[in-house]
């Protein structure tokens, strides 16, 4: 049997697993793991581990702080590498520190692992912000995720600092002993962090407050089993020379893990931004399932098999289209379901952004990796561009939208310098986008001449890669207006951060009798741009005004409190279809228990075709209308509330 089949199906085994464990529990066994895994994060390694806070988003903070610096090193590493391309002679100069530099492979290297680095860190933290806000804000270990962030930069540095190291060290296996030292340190050491961080996310997702578990869940979880998973393989695979695994396990870590992590990202900021459910939950489930069964069109290389190798590789390769065009389109129709609040915050705006480009570039990506895939080469170096490109664009996109969207949350600050994170997404998105297309359109004019079988003639592309350099600086830029961002956001005396779902669509209140705070009034749901008016108009004998200015909140409009959209949509149900609140209560009521909870609750919503809504949003609606705190919902609360609407809300409107 071929080992490329043994290898898929151990990792079949190995994901399949991990899905029935996460759904299922094991059992009576839940405990007791928990307590060991709690106890190795919290105490292991002894000493090294105090080092670090355990203080709620701190280790969330560190993920995301050290991503950005990778993210800078990485976009100039490819702008310079861009820029070598136009012009070789560019570093020269830099010769005379002992820098040797000829064909521009070592920057190219080095720049890949500062691509990985930086999306590893900005998406792994972004999920990681998500996952936390769904088990009681914070980490399993908060010490421990930012004790494994530190040490992945330190064994990324010390591998990428090996060759000058053994440039001073004369042995004779020196390829071969450079080459080992580089898998443990890379690979089998940087497996061993990602499997704590998974431990963490385990015991996280086991304390959440709903039985569901987040899209953004399930593909940081499936991401960082696969991550795991290919590093061993890829470890153990070269020890035995097994070139299959290998193959098979790249793409896992090149493929799968990116994607993943990319989704895993946008599943939690444009819902969020939007304040709208995933558009389809059928294209959700195929994104998650294709995706880990498929080869991913990015970042191939040659398959060494047969014909019925390439031919499945293929077939794999075109499905592969599937899961990148379905969470695409879910993306981009969850966010046109709010386009003020995605176009408003540039986050969810870089978000969106880099799934309306996931397809071309996905469609680019598939024609020039299959060129590699089957061993043809005939389309030169435009594989490599595709991939750079869609690494660079799509994830620099994606890694903004982390940086402006969900460092603010764990930072509970208010995003700063908002007009400059908007200029960073649109320099991303035209420089990148200009920068590939430059790139493609150069790598084919030398394709084309150098298959045209007329001799001594060289291809001019000086002034495509010239203009592709030129507009990659743009990406480069908008590294450092999003470094600058988050530094102003994380500051002490910044503001701090208002949840979408606090925001206030009150107009107009009146300040009457009494005395109050801006604390207040922002708790009550005012807004920075609600009119307050401000006491009473009266006549007094002599004709002049007399205002009487007080500070007591009143709301002579709508209700005092914020309502959720979903129960105003509710109350508009309720009177188009005629049913009293008692009539609408009895059906959901299906054991005549007298309450309804949370899913009784969501379900009841959805077969009205008034909200599809996540487990995970209704204890945000079930707390608006519980007025007792027991979790539960019961006639009296309901009919309070659909009043309170009906009088205060729907009755102005028809005024």
């Amino acid at each position: 049997m071929e080992t490329v089949f043994i290898t898929a199906g151990l990792v079949a085994v190995t994901l399949g697993l991990v899905a029935n464990y996460m759904v299922k529990g094991i059992g009576g066994m839940a405990s007791p793991l928990r307590q060991i895994g709690l106890f190795l994060l919290n105490k292991a390694p002894a000493g090294l581990i105090d080092l670090f806070k355990d203080e709620a988003g701190s280790g969330v903070k560190t993920w995301m702080r050290f991503g950005m610096a990778w993210f800078f090193m990485a976009a100039l590493g490819m702008f310079l590498g861009i820029w070598h391309r136009y012009d070789p002679s560019a570093l020269n100069s830099l010769s005379s520190v002992g820098w040797s530099y000829d064909d521009g492979s070592m920057l190219t290297d080095y720049t890949a692992i500062f691509f990985s680095t930086a999306l590893n860190y900005l998406l792994v933290g972004a999920a990681l912000v998500a996952v936390s806000r769904s088990s009681r804000g914070r980490l399993a270990s908060e010490a421990s995720a930012s004790m494994v962030a530190v040490l992945l930069t330190v064994s990324t540095v010390v591998t990428l600092l090996l060759p000058a190291v053994f440039s001073f060290i004369t042995l004779d296996n020196e390829a071969s002993v450079l080459e080992a030292i580089q898998n443990i340190s890379l690979l089998l050491v940087a497996a061993m962090l990602h499997l704590a961080l998974l431990i963490n996310v385990f015991i996280t997702i086991g304390e959440r407050e709903h039985d569901d578990l987040s899209p953004t869940t399930w593909f940081l979880v499936l991401a960082l089993v696969a991550k795991i998973l290919s590093m061993l393989l890829i470890f153990f695979g070269d020890l035995v020379e097994a070139t299959q695994t290998v193959w098979v396990a790249e793409r896992m870590l090149n493929g799968w893990v990116p994607l993943a992590l990319i989704f895993a990202a946008a599943y939690h900021i444009i819902p969020f931004t939007a304040g709208k459910p995933v558009w389809s939950a059928s294209m959700q489930k195929v994104n998650l399932l294709f995706l880990f069964v498929t080869i991913p069109p990015f970042f191939l290389s040659s398959a060494d098999g047969g014909e019925l190798l390439q031919n499945i590789g293929a077939i794999l390769m075109a499905i592969g289209l599937l899961p990148l065009f379905a969470g695409s389109v879910n993306m981009v129709a969850t966010a046109a379901s709010s386009p003020d609040r995605i176009v408003k915050n540039p986050g969810a705006f870089a978000a969106t952004a880099a799934m309306m480009l996931l397809p071309i570039y996905a469609v680019g990506g598939f024609f020039t990796g299959m060129d590699t895939f089957v061993g043809m080469d005939k389309l030169g170096s435009m594989a490599h561009t595709v991939d750079t490109g869609f690494i660079s664009t799509v994830g620099g996109l994606m890694m903004l939208g982390a940086i402006f969207s969900s460092y603010p949350l764990v930072a509970k600050k208010q995003l700063a310098k908002a007009s400059n994170a908007q200029l960073a997404v649109w320099f991303t998105t035209i420089g990148g986008v200009a920068a590939t297309v430059s790139a493609l359109i150069g790598d084919f004019t030398i394709h084309a001449v150098a298959n045209s079988g007329v001799e001594d003639v060289v291809a001019s592309t000086d002034g495509f890669y010239l203009v592709s350099a030129a507009m990659f600086y743009f990406v480069t830029v908008s590294t450092i207006l999003a470094a600058l961002s988050m530094i102003h956001t994380g500051r002490p005396n910044n503001a701090a951060f208002a949840d979408l779902s606090a925001q206030s669509d009150i107009h107009s209140y009146t300040l009457v009798e009494g005395s109050t705070t801006i604390r207040t009034l922002l708790g009550r749901g005012v807004g920075i741009d609600t009119t307050l008016t401000i006491g009473e108009v009266e006549e007094d004998e002599g004709g002049s005004s007399l205002i009487r200015v007080s500070a007591h909140l009143h709301n002579d409009e709508i209700t005092e409190y914020p309502v959720p959209e979903e129960l105003v949509m509710l109350a508009q149900f309720l009177k188009q279809t005629k049913q009293s609140i008692f009539e609408f209560f009895t059906s959901i009521d299906l054991d005549d228990s007298g309450e309804v909870d949370g899913f009784e609750f969501r379900e009841a919503l959805s077969n009205a075709n008034v909200a599809d809504l996540p487990p995970w949003e209704m204890t945000r609606l079930v707390d608006a209308i519980d007025l007792d705190g027991d979790g539960r919902i019961n006639l009296p609360e309901l009919d309070i509330m659909i009043s309170k609407i009906r009088n205060d809300i729907l009755e102005s409107e028809e005024e």
